[in-house]
């Protein structure tokens, strides 16, 4: 079992998340209520440690109002800054590792501890072992909100259910791709369903919401 798993991006025309220089402001005030929004209605919202180091997300609700969902993060070295956002603000965090770095880096995870995060050790890193683990901790439902690497791990791995897209009015022309990875083979590019779309409100940006088959 695991969560109900949302991915949430707004990219550029070119599918870009953020430029060569790591410029990365693409919501209208529009898109940033709806996703946090969606924040205000999961459990936890996961991020890459990557996207914790260059943009040091609190991940809070601010343009929402309910309950803060649970941080969660994905580290395989654990080298990571213990003053981010994530671990010096409420609520939880949840930082996965590896077993080797978990058994290597025991002063870093002492401090994390300290600071109350929960430090899970996994022996395979995979996005589908991740989600079943958060399933067992009692997280339903899952918003990943990037970065490009995160969110190809899941899609690759087919450990999720929809795909939320704000199109912003930009073109990098290079820079991090909302799917950044290896890529699929042409035949085996998997295909979604269209559920919903809409002109955002400052009628400068389209929303898409794609569910897997």
């Amino acid at each position: 079992m695991r969560p109900y798993i949302i991915i949430f991006s707004t990219m550029t025309i070119d599918g870009r998340i953020a430029s060569k220089d790591h410029y990365s402001e693409l919501s209208c005030p529009y898109d940033k209520m709806r996703l946090h929004i969606v924040r205000s209605e999961v459990d936890a919202v996961l991020v890459g440690s990557n996207t914790v180091k260059i943009d040091n997300p609190k991940l809070t609700l601010k343009y929402a109002k309910g309950k803060n969902p649970i941080r969660v993060t994905i580290t395989t070295s654990l080298d990571i800054d213990l003053n981010s956002n994530i671990f010096i603000t409420p609520p939880l965090t949840i930082v996965y590792t590896s077993y080797s770095t978990f058994i290597k880096k025991k002063n870093t995870i002492n401090q994390l501890e300290t600071k109350g995060v929960l430090v899970r050790p996994l022996e395979n890193l995979s996005s589908c072992e991740i989600a079943k683990d958060l399933y067992e901790l009692g997280i339903r439902k899952l918003l990943i909100e990037g970065g490009g690497r995160t969110i190809w791990n899941f899609i690759k791995d087919n450990c999720y259910d929809e795909l939320r897209i704000t199109i912003s009015p930009k073109i990098f022309g290079n820079g991090v791709s909302v799917v950044n990875g290896e890529g699929f083979k042409g035949s085996e590019a998997p295909n979604l369903e269209l559920v919903d779309y809409k002109l955002c409100e400052c009628k400068k940006e389209v929303h898409l919401i794609y569910r897997r088959l």
